[in-house]
């Protein structure tokens, strides 16, 4: 069971393969993994009109399971003793709650990963989302998971701390790998990009251009960053604030806010893009308000891209972003304001946090560093020594 040579079969279980963070590390680890005889394939539960589902996958075979529960369960426990994987792996929720039911009496072990915070307070804070169906989601998971599961993947340290005691998991079953990104993918930054999608976008070459990325939800704090965009454009007028990601239950009140603020001119909701990279490139600063988080995709692709960071002081930002980034204290959209600033206008700040990122990016986010950490810790939980 421990060869190095011995291929691996993994079944991936997620809610589905739609625009998250989740879906987009799973489609770029399929490739490098079955370079490193993992071989994945994909079960998931909704189908999605915008994702990465038409990326990277004309090799993988996918089953789609769902979406509800009582066909998803047998549908689900009849493909995994048609394939017998050596590993359930599953992602979000829905899917985690499935594919444990799913698996019982199957004799496939299943491993879960850890990819959020929801369960923390700040996660607890969120209007959108009921404390009563919180705490209950809380306890079947904990449930679950302990009941279930033979491991748990962790995407950051402090992930697998605040799981672990949110839903009462052993720490030693919890392995932390981080996500990684494809430089393939990504590209690299140019001037010529950079004009070229500012062109795009109506944007002068000179603008000042924040970008925040990610649907638009409580959890993403694009609020403040709307706030702290109030304060920027008194110092720079031309200041404009792109915010990339589809709608979601905060968007109506990311409008109301902006409107009141009469920011209507200096901030622009892009919805969901494919050309996030290049937005990247033709952007001065990232701005990561986030309330609360399991890891932050986002983060690792500016960091690939050399663009400078402001984001939450949070436990999770402070281990993922470290010395690439300015944290500032989490809801406040004052520090945030300054922090944006100081890089808008400090050429020595904004050229050390550039090259901090990537440095950051080659040493712990590329691909092949990260696919070889999956494919240990697969091989931990299949034979068992994970503790």
């Amino acid at each position: 069971m421990t060869s190095e040579n011995r291929a691996l079969r993994v079944l991936y279980v997620i809610n589905g393969l739609g625009t998250g963070g989740a879906e987009r590390s799973l489609i770029e680890l399929i490739e490098p993994l079955s370079v490193r005889q993992v071989e994945v394939k994909i079960a998931y539960l909704i189908e999605r009109s915008e994702g990465v589902a038409s990326e990277g996958l004309a090799n993988v075979e996918t089953f789609q399971v769902g979406p509800r529960l009582v066909p998803a369960l047998p549908r689900l426990g009849r493909l995994l003793r048609r394939l017998e994987p050596d590993l359930l792996h599953t992602t979000i929720f829905e899917a985690d709650l499935i594919g444990r039911l799913a698996s019982i009496g199957s004799g496939v072990k299943v491993v879960t990963s850890l990819v959020n915070t929801s369960y923390s307070r700040a996660g607890a804070s969120n209007p959108d989302v009921s404390n009563t169906k919180l705490a209950l989601a809380r306890m079947i998971d904990g449930f679950t998971a302990r009941h279930i599961n033979a491991g748990f993947h962790a995407l950051t340290e402090a992930a697998k701390r605040e799981n672990a005691a949110d839903l009462r998991l052993d720490p030693a079953s919890i392995e932390v790998v981080p996500r990684g990104r494809s430089t393939a993918r990504l590209g690299k930054p140019s001037m010529e990009r950079r004009l070229a999608t500012r062109g795009r976008l109506g944007l002068a070459d000179d603008q000042p251009v924040l970008l925040s990325v990610g649907r638009r939800e409580h959890q993403k704090g694009q609020v403040h960053a709307v706030e702290a965009m109030g304060v920027i454009r008194t110092t720079h007028p031309s200041a404009r604030l792109l915010i990339a990601g589809r709608d979601g239950a905060a968007s109506a009140r990311l409008e109301a806010v902006t409107e009141k603020l009469g920011l209507d001119d200096h901030v622009v909701f892009l919805g969901h893009r494919p050309d996030v990279a290049d937005i990247m490139v033709a952007s001065d600063v990232l701005v990561f308000p986030s309330l609360y988080e399991g890891f932050g995709g986002t983060l690792v692709e500016a960091m690939a891209l050399g663009l400078p960071i402001v984001a939450s002081d949070i436990p999770v930002m402070r281990e993922v972003v470290a010395e690439t980034g300015l944290l500032v204290e989490r809801g406040s959209a004052p520090e945030l304001a300054e922090a944006v600033r100081l890089v808008l206008d400090d050429a020595t700040t904004a050229r050390r946090l550039r090259e901090a990122g990537i440095a950051r990016y080659e040493s712990r986010y590329r691909l092949d560093v990260v696919a070889d950490e999956m494919r240990d810790m697969y091989l931990k939980f299949v034979d068992g020594d994970s503790a």
